[in-house]
Protein backbone atom coordinates (compact mmCIF):
# COMPACT_ATOMS: atom_id res chain seq x y z
CA UNK A 1 0.00 0.00 0.00
CA UNK A 2 2.94 2.37 0.70
CA UNK A 3 3.96 1.88 -3.22
CA UNK A 4 0.49 3.11 -4.06
CA UNK A 5 0.42 6.10 -1.49
CA UNK A 6 4.19 7.12 -3.35
CA UNK A 7 2.32 7.02 -6.46
CA UNK A 8 -0.67 8.68 -5.68
CA UNK A 9 1.61 11.57 -4.41
CA UNK A 10 3.91 11.76 -7.13
CA UNK A 11 0.76 11.60 -9.66
CA UNK A 12 -1.06 14.27 -7.88
CA UNK A 13 2.12 16.92 -7.58
CA UNK A 14 2.10 18.30 -10.93
CA UNK A 15 0.47 18.32 -13.96
CA UNK A 16 3.45 17.40 -16.46
CA UNK A 17 3.65 13.82 -13.67
CA UNK A 18 -0.12 12.96 -14.98
CA UNK A 19 0.99 13.56 -18.60
CA UNK A 20 4.09 11.37 -18.27
CA UNK A 21 1.57 8.72 -16.79
CA UNK A 22 -0.68 9.13 -19.30
CA UNK A 23 1.62 9.34 -22.28
CA UNK A 24 3.33 5.96 -20.47
CA UNK A 25 0.27 4.00 -20.44
CA UNK A 26 -0.66 5.35 -24.12
CA UNK A 27 2.16 4.41 -25.51
CA UNK A 28 3.22 1.22 -23.36
CA UNK A 29 1.58 -0.32 -21.18
CA UNK A 30 -2.12 -0.77 -23.18
CA UNK A 31 -0.51 -1.57 -26.58
CA UNK A 32 1.15 -4.41 -24.61
CA UNK A 33 -1.79 -5.51 -22.91
CA UNK A 34 -3.42 -4.77 -26.39
CA UNK A 35 -0.76 -6.99 -28.64
CA UNK A 36 -0.68 -9.73 -25.67
CA UNK A 37 -4.65 -10.35 -26.46
CA UNK A 38 -4.24 -10.37 -30.04
CA UNK A 39 -2.33 -12.53 -29.74
CA UNK A 40 -3.93 -15.09 -27.64
CA UNK A 41 -7.36 -14.45 -29.58
CA UNK A 42 -5.46 -15.28 -32.87
CA UNK A 43 -3.78 -18.54 -31.64
CA UNK A 44 -7.30 -19.91 -30.12
CA UNK A 45 -9.33 -19.33 -33.15
CA UNK A 46 -6.63 -19.89 -35.76
CA UNK A 47 -7.24 -22.82 -38.09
Amino acid sequence: MRLWKKFLKFYHSSAENRIQIHVFLGFVIIPVIGMICLYLWVTHYWI
